[in-house]
């Protein structure tokens, strides 16, 4: 037993010797540092300290994977990291001066908040004739869906579209000269719309005023 506390107590010695010569290349955590190295910079799990703190994975000296990062401030956010910048999901936490922190969860991309969802919309389906889908959102406040249909480089003029809604709700449909329109959505909604023998299955989770673009190519023998 004595041998075994021992060489527990010349490991635990040889890793701290071990993470001091471990750099953190990320400024604000680079101070001291204890964990898995690699090839002088940390790598693994470990924890950095400097004006703030991280306790979390790393990659070649930066927090890469799932990791919290505490700020002087007391600000902190729990979540995924790349060359330590928040990417991913997470949550950050805004220290106040009242009793009551403020929270945002979602997705970050760069170090960015990008919004609660990964991605605003998703395409689930469609018939082989279709070859194109672009979403654009102009508008927060407006809570519209506006179909789009493009046939062999041309628009269509008041296309002859029905829509089914899965999952949402929509007030009205709307024929107009260029497209069709949800009016008064709930999101998120997931539909099935159709052109003809045409379709495309698609779910749009944040809220706004959407432009759904579809474009359809006859290929020969898919008539």
């Amino acid at each position: 037993m004595k041998q075994f506390i021992i060489l527990l107590c010349c490991s635990l010695m040889v890793h701290s010797l071990h993470s001091q010569n471990c750099k953190v290349l990320m400024k604000g955590i680079n101070k001291t540092y204890t964990g898995d190295c690699k090839k002088g910079k940390a790598n693994g799990t470990g924890t950095a300290k400097g004006e703030d703190l991280y306790i979390g994975f790393f990659k070649k000296g930066y927090p890469e994977g799932k990791g919290i990062y505490t700020w002087k401030n007391g600000d902190s956010f729990e979540g995924y990291f790349k060359k330590g910048k928040k990417a991913g999901q997470g949550k950050m936490i805004y220290k106040t001066a009242t009793l009551k922190d403020s929270i945002v969860t979602g997705f970050w991309k760069n170090d960015v908040y990008a919004g609660i969802y990964e991605n605003p919309y998703k395409k689930l389906n469609n018939s082989p004739n279709v070859t194109g889908l672009r979403f654009t959102k102009t508008d927060d406040n407006i809570k519209r869906v506006r179909l789009y249909v493009r046939e062999d480089n041309t628009l269509i003029r008041n296309p002859q579209i029905n829509v089914v809604a899965h999952h949402g709700l929509y007030q009205e449909l709307r024929a107009q000269s260029d497209f069709v329109e949800l009016t008064n959505v709930t999101f998120p909604l997931k539909l099935r719309a159709t052109y003809g023998r045409e379709f495309i299955e698609i779910e749009i989770f944040e809220s706004g005023n959407w432009d759904v673009r579809v474009t359809i190519e006859n290929i020969k023998g898919l008539e």
